[in-house]
């Protein structure tokens, strides 16, 4: 961010600011967002208003797409004791897209800071958008409710629900979907060293080529990551995006190119990146699955995941791993249980068929109508669909 003027008056200010996109395709104009906020000032606190009439972009767009009427409206109220509070709403507006027209319902959204940004606070609520009866999303609701642990990690949870999806173009099989729920939690541990990430899903229904299904669900966990090789790590990606984005526009290239460029970045950096990853790689961190729920029209898949390491690990073992592959498993915990309609994937032999000679099965094996994989690590030694695995031979 950046404060490009700042006019300030007795009861009144002035200040044109602007949030810069390093991500953003060198040369776009959506690069970098212009604010302009016009402040009058109270005894404790000061009550703004925000345009974006300085994009030209964005001016174009409602000129020759909204017939001049501009949707938005951005307030603030800056107290003097430190807190942001900032409420924009959204009219409904209609736009035609390749001679279709969508309607793009009414957003609100409400924000607000503690002092010194240290807690943020938000909630929202978008009717979502239609275009004939060929897509209909909405109603959406956002919420958020977040601590700040370190300058580029928060804590706190968010949630996010979508009321209703249709879509029915005529070409492919229709979809709906109703009663989305997607709940992120970020946890930190007492010593405030690492972090726990958890995501968790579920749709009450979804009609899938003619055949409704429900009660979709599952929670995905990353667990007991360290807290600063996750900040590291963050930190590395915004340097090499920035970098690969000023790389392109000094050679001139397109953004067609920005994907080669990135990768030459993440080339040059693969020292700092093995470093993190170092970092990251301690004892307690893991990824679990639980309450996996998925109903298609085969049938119902459902499992669970729980992996963790017992102890740090060098990146460097992982070449030994490749020579001595047992050895993994004296730093593993693994618990793994996963069952899947035959008529889904049964014609896919190498699932049902040993793929290394220490294999006593396949990685599944076929009860009824469903296959099935339970695989464990017990007393560092690997055990799949109850038989060793021995992957030294």
């Amino acid at each position: 961010m950046k404060i490009l003027e700042y006019d300030r008056g007795l009861f009144s200010s002035r200040v044109k600011w602007c949030i810069e996109n390093p991500n953003g395709f060198p040369g776009s104009e959506t690069a970098q967002l212009v604010l302009v906020d016009q402040g009058a000032h109270g005894f404790f606190s000061v009550n703004s208003q925000t345009n974006l009439e300085e994009n030209p972009w964005y001016i174009q767009w409602v000129n020759t797409r909204l017939n001049g009427k501009d949707p938005l409206s951005i307030r603030t109220r800056f107290s003097l004791t430190g807190t942001m509070g900032s409420t924009i709403h959204m009219n409904a507006f209609s736009i035609e897209d390749k001679e279709k027209m969508v309607d793009v319902h009414a957003l609100d959204f409400d924000v607000s800071t503690g002092k010194g940004f240290e807690t943020l606070d938000a909630k929202g609520r978008w009717e979502g958008l239609s275009q004939g009866s060929e897509l209909v999303m909405g109603p959406v609701t956002f919420t958020s409710d977040l601590y700040r642990l370190t300058d580029m990690i928060w804590a706190g949870k968010n949630t996010f629900s979508l009321e209703q999806l249709k879509i029915n173009d005529g070409k492919s099989d229709p979809v709906d979907l109703s009663g989305l729920t997607v709940n992120f939690d970020t946890s930190a541990s007492e010593d405030k060293k690492s972090i726990t990430m958890a995501t968790d899903f579920h749709v009450d229904r979804i009609e899938l080529g003619g055949k409704p299904l429900s009660d979709w669900g599952a929670t995905f966990k990353l667990k007991q990551m360290d807290m600063a090789s996750v900040e590291q790590l963050m930190v590395l990606y915004s340097d090499i995006m920035t970098q690969a984005g000023q790389r392109l526009e000094k050679t001139g290239g397109n953004p067609g190119d920005f994907q080669e460029t990135l990768k030459d970045e993440m080339a040059r950096n693969t020292p700092q990146l093995m470093a993190a990853l170092n970092g990251l790689l301690k004892k307690g961190l893991g990824m679990e699955i639980t309450g996996l729920d998925i109903d298609l029209p085969e049938g119902k898949v459902s499992g669970n995941l729980d992996l963790s390491l017992k102890k740090d690990l060098d990146p460097s073992n992982l070449f030994i791993f490749a020579i001595q592959p047992d050895m993994m498993f004296s730093f593993f915990d693994l618990d793994a249980q996963l069952s899947l309609p035959y008529a889904l994937a049964g014609g896919i032999p190498n699932l049902t068929e040993p793929l290394l000679p220490g294999m006593a099965t396949g990685l599944f094996v076929i009860q009824g109508d469903l296959l099935s994989l339970d695989m464990h690590i017990k007393e560092e030694k690997l055990f799949l669909n109850g038989n060793q695995v021995v992957l030294n031979q």
